[in-house]
């Protein structure tokens, strides 16, 4: 497997950036190359990183199951399956792939490639705020997600909790949640390992607790929480703040999608004795949103808090960031329509969780070389499997 980056990656389509100078994907087999290998040395013949990279690639050529995987794997030329460290004579079975990825250690896999992408994002995009003395703040959504299709014969399903950049939509961390357990526990082992310096992490009200928030702020970050009822004593407070009194900060108008929707949002610095650790700054968000077909409005209050203090954000920017953390349900919902997830029979061992990343790795990576459209960056390495190759440092 060559180990050059890339320097300039040629434009695989109109909807693809020219050119990418920090994208090293030829290291990606490197990487995964580095994971524990479940499977006995004795009659090894596929070397895991370059397996799993080849993997990647049928992940983003539309591959939804194993067996397209392996499908695609094998229609390689021999010499190319030499070149990326595979025998190229030997045909790979399903049952073999299968097996792999469901022994597979799903966190230090997941650990892998959450490193990886955070490298890549760290040297090769620019600043989410304009340039400061301050550190530039960077969203980061916390969002859970269940596997329907992996559910057992005993009803247990796969869920995954995820922690994903707003602007590029890359999975930077991503644990399993324990059978009989929910995501709250699972908060503190998925933040632990990433470096929260000038980040905001962002959560619906099920995150909304006092020692994520504390843990948030003793890694060097900042939190912005919606709050609902399951924090009431909060929710009670925040509504009974002087929202009418308080001045308009930001007004959004848009059209899409077959309606209009009007975001307003008010700010209040927080009075003491708010029962939240470090909360700074209160938020208000109502949302007025039309059918344009119907022509029926419905009106929606939102409350959020945030450690941020005042003036450490723009309003526009905080706006951004509470619009923001639903670019992870945007990911969640490329999965199931693109990747077709929620249909996927994928149920032994550490398979689901295994391919969920791969196709958060596909995701994240084409939306780094600049494709905007999922589906049509899928269309287009199925299409065109040299171009894939070329993503890796290997040509046909």
């Amino acid at each position: 497997m060559p180990s050059s980056p890339i320097g300039v990656l040629t434009r695989h389509s109109e909807h693809a950036a020219a050119s990418d100078p920090w994208t090293d994907l030829p290291t990606l087999a490197e990487v995964l190359n580095t994971l524990p290998d479940p499977r006995s040395r004795r009659g090894r013949r596929y070397r895991l990183g370059p397996l799993l990279a080849l993997s990647l690639l049928a992940v983003l050529g539309g591959a939804t199951s194993i067996a397209a995987i392996n499908r695609s794997i094998s229609g390689y030329d021999p010499s190319v399956l030499s070149r990326a460290g595979l025998p190229g004579t030997a045909r790979l079975a399903t049952s073999t792939l299968r097996r792999l990825l469901a022994r597979l250690d799903g966190d230090a896999f997941d650990t892998a490639i959450g490193t990886y992408l955070a490298a890549l994002t760290a040297d090769g995009l620019p600043a989410a705020d304009p340039p400061t003395s301050r550190v530039p703040l960077i969203g980061l959504a916390v969002d859970g997600k269940a596997l329907r299709g992996s559910r057992t014969g005993n009803g247990t399903v796969t869920h995954l909790l995820a922690a994903m950049r707003h602007d590029t939509q890359t999975v930077l961390a991503q644990r399993q949640i324990a059978a009989k357990s929910n995501e709250i526990p699972a908060f503190t082992p998925l933040l632990s390992g990433l470096d929260l310096s000038g980040a905001v992490v962002t959560a619906d009200a099920l995150h909304t607790q006092h020692e994520h928030a504390r843990q948030i702020l003793a890694a060097g970050g900042h939190y912005l929480f919606i709050v609902k009822g399951n924090q009431p004593t909060l929710h009670r407070r925040l509504k009974t703040l002087p929202w009418r009194a308080a001045l308009l900060n930001d007004r959004t108008d848009e059209h899409g999608h077959g309606r209009r929707e009007i975001r307003r949002m008010k700010i209040c610095t927080v009075r003491p004795g708010l029962p939240f650790p470090h909360a700074a700054q209160a938020i208000q968000v109502k949302r007025r949103r039309t059918n344009r077909r119907t022509g029926k409005t419905t009106i929606v209050t939102i409350y959020a808090i945030t450690s941020l203090p005042p003036g450490r954000a723009t309003h526009a920017r905080l706006a951004a960031l509470i619009r923001g953390h639903w670019s992870i349900e945007a990911l969640h919902h490329i999965r199931d329509v693109t990747y077709r997830e929620d249909a996927s029979r994928v149920r032994t061992g550490a398979a689901p969780r295994v391919m969920a990343s791969l196709r958060n790795l596909a995701i994240g990576l084409a939306r780094m070389i600049g494709w905007t459209n999922i589906a049509a960056a899928t269309d287009h390495y199925r299409s065109h499997p040299a171009n894939g190759l070329q993503l890796l440092g290997l040509t046909t």
